[in-house]
C-alpha cells in the first residue's frame, strides 16, 4: 500500500512538473510577442531585439524539459542544453536592459 502511494505520488508530481513547464513556456511565448509589438512600435532599436532573443531563449529552456524530461536518460544533454538557453537568455535580457538605460540616459540628457 505505501508503495502504490509513493507510485502515485511520484506520478502526479512529475505531472505536475510538466504542467508547471507548460504554463512556463506559454508564458514566455506572450512575452516574445509583447517584445515584438514593442520592437514594431517604437524605434525598432537593437535592445528590442535582445529582449525578443532573450524571451525565446528563456522560453526554449523550458521546452527543452518538456520535450525533453529530466528522469529520461536516453537524453542526457537536454538538461544542458536547457542550462545554456537559461544562460544565454540572461545574457541576452542583460543586454537589452543596457540598451534601454542608455536609451533612456541620452532622452533624459536631450531633455534637460
Amino acid at each position: 500500500m505505501a508503495e502504490q502511494f509513493m507510485m502515485l505520488f511520484w506520478i502526479l508530481g512529475s505531472v505536475l512538473h510538466i504542467i508547471v513547464h507548460i504554463i512556463a513556456g506559454i508564458s514566455f511565448l506572450g512575452v516574445i510577442y509583447f517584445a515584438y509589438l514593442l520592437y514594431k512600435e517604437t524605434d525598432k532599436g537593437w535592445y528590442w531585439i535582445s529582449l525578443f532573443l532573450s524571451a525565446l531563449s528563456f522560453a526554449s529552456a523550458e521546452w527543452f524539459t518538456i520535450i525533453f524530461p529530466m528522469g529520461r536518460r536516453d537524453f542526457p544533454i537536454s538538461q544542458t542544453l536547457s542550462d545554456l538557453a537559461n544562460i544565454s537568455g540572461a545574457i541576452l535580457f542583460a543586454v537589452s536592459c543596457y540598451g534601454l538605460y542608455k536609451t533612456m540616459h541620452y532622452i533624459r540628457k536631450r531633455v534637460e
